[in-house]
């Protein structure tokens, strides 16, 4: 009888992966479990992030970073499962998540730079704290979908339905919390919305591919 060479995919790594997660999470709890509790719930909480412009707190802290870099490792995890889930390569999600790393400090310091320079911190702070902040919220309600998916369903479909009501939800929200600045000033909002958020990620989304 001839031997048939197999091929066997490794995804040991992506284990490795989700319970970094995990202890990032227990990590934040550690550091301050009230306030993950409610990032968790911000979906169904209003006026948590009225709440937290009004504390004016430091924007590097042990907290901000830890969820930072949860937020990054969530969404690069999410993206490959469906983009590459025919090649789940661990060299390939490490440059996804280095990107996903660069993309999104470069997004917060471009950010906060145009607005100072501009001078309209006062108007759009809010805007971008709800806009950050929901989506350190999508990122904590996804990551048990990516277990489920991982372990259980295994169903790219699933996983993208979970993740495109997550952000659906989260794209409601940010215009139902900031719908007075972007009428009043709908054409840059308009403009600030294919600059800084469409572009980056076709950009973004041309490079992994």
């Amino acid at each position: 009888m001839q031997a048939i060479e197999r091929f066997t995919h490794d995804n040991s790594w992506i284990t490795l992966v989700i319970i970094s997660g995990i202890v990032l999470i227990s990590l934040l709890k550690l550091i301050n479990e009230s306030l993950l509790i409610k990032y968790t719930t911000a979906f169904f909480i209003p006026g948590f992030f009225e709440k937290l412009s009004e504390e004016k707190k430091p924007l590097f802290n042990a907290f901000n970073i830890l969820l930072f870099i949860f937020r990054c490792i969530t969404i690069s995890l999410c993206c490959f499962i469906i983009f590459f889930s025919e090649d789940l390569n661990k060299y390939t999600f490490s440059i996804l998540l280095s990107t996903v790393i660069i993309y999104y400090s470069v997004r917060q310091v471009l950010d906060y730079f145009l607005i100072n320079t501009i001078g309209i911190y006062k108007f759009v702070n809010y805007f971008l704290l709800t806009k950050k902040g929901y989506l350190n919220t999508l990122s904590l309600c996804l990551f048990p979908f990516i277990i489920i998916n991982q372990y259980s369903l295994k169903n790219k479909l699933f996983l993208i339905t979970a993740c495109g009501i997550l952000f659906v939800i989260r794209g409601f929200l940010i215009l139902k919390n900031n719908k007075s600045l972007i009428i009043s000033k709908l054409f840059y909002f308009i403009l600030y919305f294919c600059a800084l958020e469409i572009a980056p990620l076709l950009i973004l989304y041309k490079t992994i591919t």
